[in-house]
């Protein structure tokens, strides 16, 4: 043949080795295959083998150069016998194919051990019975009311804390869904990027900056720092009623950070809140979140306390448990002690995120360095035009206060728009009075005031335009960064002896505290700037 030739090699009758090599430009790929062994054929049989050789030499050419080969063909390329016979090869390939794919391994729910007491069993129930009883799950019915599954596997952390919150009832003044205020675990994002969160989860510090953030009171404990008594005597107070209070609801409850694998499960570190405890067995009751797993699960409190005892790798501290506590917001706050850092409310003018911790130390560092220079002065606080300077970029970008902060959304009620309106009032009415608010008319005071996140004086990648955010100033973000970078003794002089010089009867005792709790936020975030979550 002009294209080729075959060659046949004879051993005696038992086998022909037929090698077929075809001649094609360089572009094209000589085939070489091996034909079945051939016995005693006839020359009729021999010719009609070797026709069928010669007929589908180009086809089985193509097909021995492998799919890739097949794939540089288009569809027009292929006579009818060629598709067909592609499509046929392809279909075998494919069981092959699907054989070899990889599929990821998968779990459904794990087999509590044997040391711990599963809360639906018929045993869980006699030790759920036995704390009724003996009136251990004071804490209990307000957050089964709440208890929810984790909805990312490293969200034990966050979920733990929203579940305590809505039982707490806790406001978020912010939508949840449609015109609905709740928590979840999204809006908790003050000291921790939730993306983070999703792929390392959070460690003991970071769920206590994340439940001061939210305005609740937190007494976190180290076991390291505790004993087996300390815990049961918290684990009392915060699960077993006394009889004046059998009607109450409860305003404080427990949460614990354990390592799953000293009490025989599987996992590392966890955070569960405590929802009950029987005297009578000394169990504590574990509402797990992460009810794909475990469920609620009785477990003894001299374990549950061991447990906490190993050291997290993260922070190379021991695991702990904190007591979270709530009655209502601002109530019982007289701005006196640690300046109300156990108790933060909610800021309603601004966020920030703890991923800007390097402003903070650099601001930090800066402020220091004021400080140092005004000692040989006898100043022992930074004045307003410094802050100014710092954060305007020495009077040249009036927006770079919101690389740091950005507005909170807009109030939902009617009360809330009354505080927004009363702060933002009472902090332009401060700037004016303030001797070193002059300073501001380098970037116009007025222009300062009245521009918003998004407007003529806001450039900030940060900013956000939206109609959802609050419409705060350059000017009123900074003076509100320079009220948190004085002692909170001057501060508070500031703020009250301001408001009582203008007489509005709009600035009462609430809008003088939430200016305090703004500046306040302010300065617990430059002081903890340097722990590492």
């Amino acid at each position: 043949k002009k294209r080729g030739h075959i060659m046949f090699f004879s051993a005696g009758k038992t086998a022909i080795l037929a090698v077929l090599s075809f001649y094609s430009p360089p572009s094209s790929t000589r085939c070489f295959f091996l034909l079945p062994p051939l016995y005693d054929e006839t020359p009729h049989r021999r010719r009609r083998r070797t026709s069928f050789i010669t007929a589908t030499t180009t086809t089985m050419s193509s097909i021995s150069v492998g799919e890739n080969n097949m794939k540089s063909l288009t569809k027009e390329d292929l006579t009818p016998q060629q598709q067909h016979q592609q499509q046929r090869q392809q279909q075998q390939n494919q069981p092959q194919q699907n054989q070899q794919r990889d599929f990821p391994r998968t779990f459904y729910r794990r087999k509590l051990p044997s040391t711990l007491i599963s809360f639906s069993s018929p045993e869980g129930r006699q030790v759920f019975q036995s704390a009724v009883a003996n009136g251990g799950v004071a804490s209990f019915f307000s957050l089964i009311e709440q208890l929810q599954t984790q909805p990312e596997p490293a969200y034990c952390g966050l979920t733990t804390l929203v579940v305590i919150l809505n039982a707490l009832a806790v406001d978020p003044r912010r939508s949840w869904k449609g015109p609905w205020r709740w928590y979840e675990e999204s809006m908790l994002n003050c000291c921790i990027d939730i993306e983070t969160v999703k792929q390392t989860g959070i460690t003991f510090t970071t769920f206590a900056c994340l439940a001061k953030c939210q305005g609740l009171d937190v007494n976190a404990t180290y076991a390291s720092d505790s004993t087996l008594q300390d815990f049961r005597r918290t684990v009392k107070e915060t699960c077993t009623n006394s009889p004046p209070s059998q009607t109450s609801q409860p305003t404080s409850f427990l949460a614990v950070s354990y390592s799953r694998k000293t009490v025989g499960q599987t996992g590392s570190g966890h955070f569960s809140p405590i929802g009950a405890y029987d005297e009578a067995s000394d169990n504590v009751l574990l509402l797990d979140t992460a009810r794909f797993k475990y469920g609620p699960h009785w477990i003894p409190l001299e374990r549950m306390f061991e447990a906490m005892m190993p050291l997290d790798p993260d922070t190379g501290k021991s695991r702990g448990y904190v007591v979270l506590s709530y009655d209502g917001r601002g109530e019982g706050s007289d701005g006196e002690g640690d300046d109300g850092l156990s108790h933060l409310p909610q800021s309603v003018l601004f966020r920030s995120n703890k991923s800007k911790d390097f402003l903070r130390r650099e601001y930090k560092r800066y402020l220091d360095g004021v400080l140092e220079e005004g000692r040989d002065s006898g100043q022992d606080a930074i004045e307003l035009d410094r802050v100014i300077s710092y954060w305007t970029r020495n009077h040249t970008n009036s927006s770079f206060i919101w690389e740091l902060v950005t507005p909170q959304l807009q109030p939902v009620d009617s009360k809330e728009i009354k505080m927004v309106n009363s702060l933002r009032c009472v902090i332009q009415k401060l700037i004016k009075m303030d001797e070193g608010g002059k300073t501001f008319n380098s970037c116009s005071l007025n222009r300062a005031i009245a521009s918003s996140p998004g407007g003529e004086c806001c450039t900030g990648s940060t900013c956000n335009s939206s109609a959802r955010v609050l419409e705060v100033s350059p000017a009123e973000a900074i003076y509100i960064v320079y009220l948190g970078s004085l002692p909170s003794e001057m501060r508070k002089k500031i703020i009250y002896g301001a408001c009582d010089e203008l007489e509005n009867d709009e600035i009462d005792d609430a809008v003088r505290e939430q200016l305090l709790a703004e500046a306040a936020l302010i300065s617990y975030g430059f002081e903890e700037c340097d722990v590492d979550f």
